[in-house]
């Protein structure tokens, strides 16, 4: 990919450092007692990851999903 796009890194640091931090969560609690706490864990992450990326405010975001206000699939 490097090779085709002048400017992208050859590593996938990025990746690594968007993940380090749910590594150290699981590391922490060591894991979860459900599947439907993983999976649940892995929606919030993911909303306020992107929230992150795109300047918005995580817990107003999930607020609005928790009112059903935003539709999450």
């Amino acid at each position: 990919t490097c090779l085709l796009y002048p400017g992208m890194e050859p590593t996938n640091n990025l990746a690594e450092q968007a993940i380090r931090e749910h590594v150290i969560m699981r590391k922490i609690i060591g894991c979860f007692k459900s599947e439907k706490g993983a999976e649940n864990y892995q929606y919030i992450a993911s909303l306020l990851a992107t929230c992150r990326l795109q300047d918005k405010n995580g817990f107003d975001e999930l607020e609005k999903v928790l009112r059903r206000e935003l539709c999450m699939s």
